[in-house]
């Protein structure tokens, strides 16, 4: 049976009532009521923005959802986990604050904020999985203690996935530390030397001090990088390099296998939203403004991460006339992360689009 993805049109401009009866459409036209029984705890899993971001998921766009998480029984709270680079996300007393500064308080949303993975990320449950590269995933022990889960995402490019949508929202954004750890040592950069001004921009960023100047030039020491990616991202002379066709696909599939690993007991009890609007080239991660690089074209709905993903991703095509890949990270395949997540039984790449 093909899985049905519904879409709703919309765009940033719209008023924040208009957007609210689009996502309560959605909310009920994808059976989002059939994942909640009275009484349970129900994780929003989403992204509070990076310090400087402003493209994230709004918190006038997640009140809607926790309005009707209510009034169907579920006792609603937002939640995300910690990052490994640094960050004001890097620990639960800063992320909360961040959290709280962009507008995710009680009085805008409705509902408290519960760092997933604990003060410092360790917060974690190990979990057997069915996978070709894992047996057992460290997943943050939020996902797993909440009786169920709707995963709020903004489709957006990645640096390292090249595509994140709700495969990297469970894969990563669930993972606690030892799992963000586990998906990123696929990724090991390197130094381009006839590149390098040896500003030292990326020695000063990086959180476990791997990378030092011999010379002039820096130098990243494999034996203690965590392959977090921070210095690909603050590199401004573009002096570091990955090699994106092999590291990539493997961090693709090690990523989708931890976001079975957060779902894999929740059967019938997890739902999926995905905002294609301020679709920016990185992800919401990166701490500055970002300006859309494709038009705003909805919002999707539905129960299958792998089915949803893949809609967006065709949405995206059909509304610009080319791939995602085309306006961020043309050197990597992201349909790797959804091949590799069917694989696993996570969900399916076929699909109906219903307009809401």
């Amino acid at each position: 049976m093909v899985e049905k993805v519904y879409f709703a049109k919309a765009n940033r401009n719209e008023a924040p009532e208009t957007l609210a009866q689009k996502i309560k459409k959605l909310y009920h036209a994808a059976g989002f009521k059939s994942c909640i029984d009275a009484g349970d705890l129900v994780a929003v899993k989403m992204h509070f923005g990076e310090k400087g971001s402003d493209t994230h998921v709004q918190p006038h766009m997640v009140r809607p959802l926790i309005e009707q998480i209510k009034t169907d029984g579920g006792k609603p709270f937002l939640t995300d986990t910690n990052v490994l680079y640094k960050s004001a996300r890097n620990n639960a007393v800063d992320h909360l604050e961040l959290a709280q500064a962009h507008g995710f308080t009680m009085e805008n949303v409705g509902a408290p904020v519960v760092i997933g993975d604990g003060l410092l990320g360790r917060n974690e449950l190990e979990v057997e999985i069915p996978g070709k590269l894992f047996s057992k995933v460290s997943i943050a022990a939020v996902a797993l203690d909440t009786d169920a889960m709707i995963v709020v995402t903004h489709a957006t490019g990645h640096m390292g996935t090249g595509f994140g949508g709700a495969l990297k929202n469970l894969g990563m954004g669930l993972a606690s530390r030892m799992g963000k750890l586990r998906q990123h040592s696929a990724m090991l950069p390197q130094i381009k030397e006839s590149s390098c001004t040896g500003c030292g921009v990326c020695m000063r960023w990086c959180p476990v001090q791997a990378i030092e100047m011999r010379g002039s030039v820096a130098f990243i020491r494999a034996e203690d990088c965590i392959g977090c990616g921070e210095c690909l991202v603050v590199c401004r002379f573009d002096a570091v390099q990955h090699d994106w066709k092999t590291d990539t696909s493997l961090l693709q599939k090690r990523m989708a296998e931890h976001a079975l690993g957060a779902v894999i007991n929740k059967k019938g009890k997890v739902a999926f939203m995905s905002f294609l609007i301020s679709i920016t080239k990185d992800c919401d991660c990166i701490g500055r403004r970002q300006s859309p690089i494709v038009p705003d074209i909805g919002i999707l709905a539905g129960m299958d991460p792998v089915a949803i993903d893949t809609a967006s991703l065709d949405l995206i095509r059909e509304s610009t006339g080319k791939e995602l890949a085309d306006s961020a990270y043309p050197q990597i395949d992201y349909r790797v992360q959804l091949q590799h997540a069917q694989e696993i039984g996570l969900g399916k790449m076929a699909y109906q689009l219903v307009e809401v």
